[in-house]
């Protein structure tokens, strides 16, 4: 055998894991969902084929539309918050100087966090009778004594968004740091010798040039947005009055709440084509750009 063939099949084997987690993981339960969603998928006793009955029960949900729209509401919204802090946090963690290291570990802690606890310790900043912002918020009399956060829909989103920019921003400034350090140097030396300013340097140099490290952060981001769960259910539990249900909190409720798991599959069928589609989109437009 020859020696670029072991190699080969060394490849093969190292990457036969990652696969094999992928196929049992994702694929796997994305064909079984798929298949479940066209039957009547009873918890006990056998499954009866329906068609496209779940899918018309999905249309008709009032409630599914309502989490449909508030998760896009949501992904609108906290996507621009993330890449406002994540894209001026890598260009400063980009400057070499002493401590650099140790401010982008501080900068990405928060994402090794669990959910629950950076939920609860957020909630615990928005305490009505003892949270530092409520105090600061009262203190300054931008609130009155009696406010509290999350009995408005779009003040629990504002505070919901605000913890996961937090939590999460750190991932697109790594990937956006490494897309930086790929730049050569010779772009800013001939942007320096035509006088460019600093804040043109960074719009029409470095921006167009991390183009692709901002679009990889888009779509992590908005496939992120879309399938949020665990910081409304801790947070907001989807009150007040379930203006703040996500889609896959109520995907959730009516499967293993109400048993309903066809409809259910139905629902997460659909949330995974909105999926498809968008990032579809996204690639797209990037494949155009970079003609």
């Amino acid at each position: 055998m020859r020696r670029s063939d072991k190699e080969q099949i060394i490849g093969y084997l190292l990457i036969l894991p990652a696969v094999l987690l992928v196929l049992i993981f994702l694929v796997y339960p994305f064909l079984n969902s798929f298949y479940m969603s066209f039957h009547k998928w009873p918890v006990f006793g056998d499954a009866k084929f329906v068609g496209f009955k779940n899918y018309i029960k999905v249309w008709k949900d009032d409630q599914f539309w309502n989490s449909l729209y508030f998760t896009f509401l949501y992904t609108i919204t906290v996507t621009p918050m993330l890449f406002a802090l994540a894209i001026p946090i890598a260009l400063l963690c980009n400057i070499k100087a002493k401590g650099s290291t140790l401010f982008r570990s501080v900068y990405f802690f928060p994402v090794v966090l669990s959910f629950a606890v950076s939920a609860y310790v957020w909630m615990w900043l928005y305490n009505e009778s003892n949270g530092v912002f409520m105090y600061g918020l009262r203190y300054f009399s931008i609130v009155s004594d009696d406010y509290n956060i999350w009995l408005e829909r779009n003040s629990s989103l504002l505070a919901v968004n605000i913890q996961i920019t937090w939590k999460f921003f750190g991932i697109s400034m790594i990937i956006l740091l490494a897309g930086l350090q790929s730049i050569s140097d010779d772009y800013y030396e001939a942007s320096k010798l035509m006088g460019a300013s600093r804040m043109q340097t960074i719009w029409n140099v470095t921006l167009p040039l991390i183009k692709t490290s901002i679009v990889l952060c888009l779509i992590l981001s908005i496939a992120g947005s879309m399938q949020v769960y665990e910081p409304f259910l801790i947070m907001t539990q989807g009150s007040p009055a379930n203006s703040t249900k996500t889609l896959v909190m109520h995907i959730v409720d009516v499967g293993l709440d109400y048993y309903k798991l066809g409809p259910s599959a139905a629902m997460g069928t659909t949330l995974m084509i909105i999926l498809l589609i968008i990032t579809s989109l996204q690639l797209s437009i990037l494949r155009k750009d970079n003609k």
